[in-house]
């Protein structure tokens, strides 16, 4: 909205000269008579256009002293007084014309009220928003943005009076400099922080040459604490200017925003680089459709690494910066991206929303806008998904939060109880980055986090396997990574709200299998260690199924197992040498008989899925163990859980 007030003051000022300048001599009228006055009132004119905003304020005090009530001077002399940032002057410039009178130039009360707003004087604002609209008679555009501004007043009033509970807390010297920091973007262990450092270089003995040069930095957090940060790779930072990364929730891909490249489709492009163990790749290009010949910045990347947002300025938007959304297709062998054609995000407005950030359970967004009703300036909003996966009406996330200021980029942690943002608001310091705990009703739904090793489970080596995260209800695929090469190591999120299978697989190897329930929003679901050590097809090797259920006291297979058994058949498919047992168990309620017959026909049920799947009967076999096997204390009913079984296991691979 600054931007908008700025633009818009120009525009009248610009024209307000042509009018009064000395180029229409003939035609001109002045509000006084003195040919002094009027003189030096042009000579402001010609030093304006010609930029020199200093000498026409020279010119202008001369011809006021001259002449004290010549509104022309007062008018001309306040917005040069915008300009140059000397806000109180320019007020009291304002204040005087209107005393000189209030209807000669209604624009005016527009102007002061603009100023007030920027302030964030908004009981002020209000009242002359309201004396423009009852002075000026015209329905201009003017007009329409005096009545969405009084929106904005009544917004900001009612927010001050009723803030949310915000306290912010400097990162510290360890991450912070004399320099800007800004951008932050976190793993969503919390233990890696990235961000973007804006440097000033002096050098050459007297000589000073100042040098803006923005570079990625990087902070490791160890016992509660951030290391001092390093910058993040000679790959990435350039002579150039890299800036606006975010990061997926395992740290393992960095998107970014980088101008002027030899290889770039448009002014800024966006980047994206690999980590395998701690080594960053050379940035490749996301390429087209995300790139094109328009602005492309300040993306966010959903925790998996599977969803885009960025902002643009491509002609086919809804507003002025508007921010896209784009699906990855897939990732080819020589590492190269593809990506769907992005959409407009549906919550756009007419005039300009920046830096999107997507939170770890990928339902909720927060964002820029200075297009929706707020402070005055930029301010944070809040959007989440309804159960039809729709975005819901954007939400401000209050005062002080926002501010007259302007707000623009805020990350949130997995669990969607603290927030870090930049601001220069230790005035002297520059920007430097804070963090937040965020109120209550503020907070996105909890991501809990898996991670650990993926490692061959005889050799302890590390094992490149393909991960996935699969909602058992709806089917649909909540995330899928791969596990680093160098170490094995991984880390998925796990959002609050449903059931999941994860797996693992590679080559040669048994998949592993894992059940997560995340129904209930426990206090924010604690964070989990796991190490996966993955068999080898051979025989005897033993698998258990964690993600086939049946009835109560049945049978019968539960809808919600069939993604599980897929899998194997999918593996019987793959290797079609396998044979395998099926084996069930219970947990030891109920008779020994009872309990045989019944681990007995779920075995067999699960071959029969795999034989109705096309899978030769010859290469199945079943068993029921009853509750002879338990791998776990029965007195327990999380141990009683465990004991109730799916199992299979490699009787042969030749």
């Amino acid at each position: 909205m600054k931007n908008s007030i700025k633009m818009c003051r120009s525009i009248i000022l610009i024209l307000f000269c042509l009018l009064l300048g000395p180029t229409s001599n003939a035609q001109k009228k002045y509000s006084i008579k003195s040919k002094r006055a009027i003189k030096n009132y042009e000579l402001a004119s010609e030093a304006y256009r010609h930029m020199d905003n200093s000498e026409a304020l020279k010119y202008l005090d001369v011809a006021i002293e001259q002449s004290p009530d010549f509104i022309e001077a007062w008018l001309f002399k306040a917005d040069v007084l915008h300009e140059t940032g000397k806000t109180g002057l320019e007020i009291e410039a304002y204040q005087k014309a209107i005393e000189i009178d209030a209807g000669f130039f209604t624009n005016v009360h527009f102007n002061l009220a603009n100023t007030y707003l920027e302030i964030g004087e908004y009981q002020k604002a209000l009242a002359k928003y309201k004396d423009f609209l009852s002075l000026s008679s015209s329905s201009g555009r003017n007009q329409t943005l005096a009545k969405k501004r009084i929106e904005s007043c009544q917004f900001a009033i009612h927010s001050i009076a009723n803030p949310v509970d915000f306290k912010p807390v400097n990162l510290g010297g360890n991450v912070n400099s004399e320099f800007d920091e800004y951008w932050p973007s976190l793993t969503a262990d919390e233990e890696l922080l990235v961000f973007t450092r804006l440097m000033l270089e002096k050098k050459e003995g007297t000589e000073v040459i100042i040098k803006r040069q923005e570079d990625f930095y990087v902070s490791q957090r160890e016992d509660s604490l951030w290391r001092p940060a390093e910058a993040l790779s000679l790959v990435i930072n350039t002579e150039m200017n890299e800036g606006a990364q975010t990061i997926t929730a395992d740290g393992k891909y960095m998107y970014f925003t980088a101008c002027d490249r030899s290889n770039g489709y448009g002014r800024c492009d966006i980047y994206y680089s690999v980590r395998e163990g701690n080594v960053w790749s050379a940035p490749i290009n996301v390429g087209k459709p995300i790139n094109s010949k328009d602005w492309e910045a300040q993306p966010s990347i959903s925790a998996d690494g599977r969803e885009l947002y960025f902002v643009s300025n491509r002609k086919s938007g809804k507003g002025k910066m508007d921010i896209w959304h784009s699906r990855l297709i897939e990732t080819t062998a020589d590492g190269k991206q593809r990506w769907t054609q992005p959409t407009n995000f549906p919550l756009n407005s007419t005039n300009n929303e920046m830096s999107p950030f997507i939170h770890a359970g990928n339902q909720y967004l927060v964002f820029s806008s200075d297009g929706l009703t707020g402070m005055g300036g930029y301010d944070l909003f809040k959007t989440e998904k309804n159960k039809d996966g729709k975005w819901i009406e954007p939400e401000n996330l209050g005062y002080p939060i926002n501010t007259c200021n302007d707000e623009i980029g805020l990350v949130i942690n997995a669990k969607g109880n603290k927030a870090y943002f930049s601001s220069d608001r230790l005035k002297g310091k520059g920007k430097d980055i804070f963090s937040f705990n965020m109120p209550v009703d503020l907070q996105p739904k909890s991501a809990s986090w898996l991670k650990g090793n993926v490692l061959d489970a005889k050799s302890k080596n590390p094992v490149s396997a393909s991960l996935l995260l699969i909602d058992l209800m709806s089917k649909d695929t909540i995330t899928q990574i791969k596990s680093d090469r160098m170490d094995g190591s991984y880390l998925v999120c796990l959002p609050s709200g449903k059931e999941y299978l994860f797996s693992a697989e590679a080559e040669n190897y048994l998949f592993y299998s894992a059940h997560f329930s995340m129904l209930n929003d426990q206090e924010k679901s604690n964070p989990q260690q796991l190490n996966i050590y993955l068999n080898k097809i051979e025989k005897g090797e033993e698998i258990v199924l964690r993600n086939v259920f049946f009835e109560l006291d049945s049978w019968d297979i539960l809808p919600k197992s069939e993604t599980e058994l897929t899998r194997l058949y999918e593996l019987l498919s793959t290797h079609p040498k396998l044979k395998i047992e099926i084996a069930g168990h219970t947990d030891d309620t109920g008779s020994e008989e009872h309990n045989l017959s019944l681990s007995n026909n779920r075995a067999k049920e699960v071959c029969n899925f795999l034989i109705s799947k096309g899978i030769n009967a010859n290469r199945l076999s079943f068993k029921g163990y009853g509750a002879l096997h338990p791998i776990a204390d029965n007195k327990t009913e999380e141990g009683r859980s465990l004991n109730r079984r799916t199992e299979f296991k490699v009787l042969e691979n030749e």
